[in-house]
């Protein structure tokens, strides 16, 4: 405590003149970047400046935890051995000084605002701060560990966080787990998930005229058409796709991609040259409408979609 007063004696500087001497010498290899901080400190305080003392808190705090052999802030004072003095002072000076530099570095601007940070704030931070930087030199001095820090700073930087799935990978899973129980929802076809009922399949009954020559091929020629499937979650339709029917509502899949080659592509012209028909329609195996299709689609005596595609010259790739 002696120390302390003696280091908040002269209060024209933020951080003692004596700590940043220490800093110096503390070390052949001195943390330049933090005691050009603490004289940052310094020259934002004299000027008043105090959102800025706030926010340089930030930048000390962010780059002593290596020197202590820590990745972060928090690591050191839950993990570190003994010094519970300094551990207290890193906490509350952590907790203390965040909400005021976020304000400061990330608040846009307004045309009513009004500085958050005051001197009495900044004031009531000095004691901690200078715990924690007394402690930081000590540890230098003694036995620095930034090379083991620096070590578990680059592991856990190689640590990719977990990416969350989206709604429609989720949907997908499900779709594949087939856990779903089909009913009949205000005239239209609905699977519910049986894992989570928030997510839905809603086959519309918006039909409409449909026929190309892949769909000519079976015993009711004229019998095809298109309608909507959505895939839903919470009421919220979160992907459409197009369905065929075919051979009078006996077949139902999902559209095709139809492919004309880039050397049989004249806007000019018709799909048929010398009557022959260069389209090709094509079914992608490990897209999700395919996935869809293997669900909820119908195929008739053919059994599967690779039937199908077979009598109707569809290309699965």
């Amino acid at each position: 405590m002696k120390k302390l007063k003696k280091l908040l004696t002269n209060r024209n500087n933020y951080v003692d003149t004596s700590l940043i001497t220490a800093l110096q010498s503390c070390s052949d290899k001195p943390p330049v970047k933090l005691i050009e901080h603490c004289n940052s400190l310094n020259n934002s305080y004299k000027k008043q400046n105090y959102t800025t003392v706030a926010i340089v808190i930030r930048g000390v705090l962010d780059y002593i935890p290596t020197i202590f052999g820590f990745a972060n802030t928090t690591q050191v004072y839950s993990e570190l051995q003994g010094k519970r003095t300094f551990k207290d002072a890193l906490k509350q000076l952590d907790q203390a000084s965040r909400n005021l530099a976020d304000d400061g570095l990330h608040s846009p601007a307004r045309k009513d605002e009004t500085l958050k940070v005051s001197k009495l704030t900044v004031d009531n931070l000095q004691g901690n701060l200078a715990i924690v930087l007394s402690e930081t030199a000590a540890q230098l001095r003694t036995k620095d560990l930034r090379d083991d820090g620096n070590a578990k700073l680059d592991e856990q930087r190689a640590v990719k966080p977990k990416r969350q799935k989206s709604q429609l990978e989720t949907f997908e899973d499900y779709i594949v787990s087939k856990q779903w129980t089909e009913q009949e929802l205000d005239g239209d076809t609905v699977w519910i998930c049986e894992t989570d009922n928030l997510y839905q399949i809603h086959s519309k009954g918006d039909y409409d005229e449909f026929s190309e020559p892949w769909t000519q091929v079976y015993p009711d020629s004229r019998g095809s058409g298109k309608h909507s499937v959505d895939l839903v979650y919470a009421g919220t339709i979160i992907k459409r796709f197009t369905f065929i029917y075919c051979d009078g509502g006996r077949i139902s899949v999902v559209m095709p991609e139809l492919y004309i080659a880039p050397e049989h592509r004249y806007p000019q012209r018709k799909f048929k040259e010398d009557d022959k028909d260069y389209r090709e329609y094509i079914w992608e195996k490990d897209s999700l409408k395919f996935k869809l299709m293997m669900l909820i689609g119908s195929f008739y005596i053919y059994n599967t979609p690779e039937g199908v595609a077979k009598h109707s010259n569809i290309q699965i790739k």
